[in-house]
């Protein structure tokens, strides 16, 4: 008959990808929530967001391409003490400059540095913010 280690192994590939399913699905809809706030706060929508925090390993490069190389309107959501916040905002001018402060969705499990690129609702999240940033620019020049 069957091999109730087949069966065994069977069920826990089933179950892991109900679980995968299920976390992806919760984290869409966080994102998703965010991105409502985002919109509903800026008064804007733009194609490129940026959860930004200014503890990030790569902040100092993110903030050069959004000073001179970025070749769109970008809408930064950055989480910095309000004071970094106001000297940026006005250095960004160029770009829409949101407090993470402001936005009640929880960001459960999700770096505070990351893109979600929007392509008509659909949002593609990118964790390497530099490179896809250095991508980006180049594609659009």
């Amino acid at each position: 008959m069957t091999d109730p280690f087949f069966l065994c192994t069977l069920l826990w590939f089933a179950l892991s990808i109900a679980a995968l399913a299920r976390l992806r699905r919760r984290d869409r809809q966080a994102i998703q929530a965010q991105i409502r706030q985002v919109g509903q706060l800026a008064d804007e929508t733009n194609e490129l967001i940026l959860f930004l925090d200014y503890s990030a390993p790569g902040f100092k490069e993110i903030d050069a391409f959004l000073l001179t190389d970025m070749p769109g309107r970008v809408t930064v959501v950055f989480h910095a003490p309000q004071w970094l916040f106001a000297a940026k905002a006005k250095r960004w001018e160029r770009h829409c400059v949101v407090s993470a402060d402001s936005l009640n969705a929880s960001s459960s499990g999700m770096t505070p540095t990351r893109v979600v690129l929007d392509k008509g609702g659909k949002y593609r999240v990118f964790h390497e913010v530099p490179a896809f940033l250095k991508l980006w620019s180049r594609s659009k020049m």
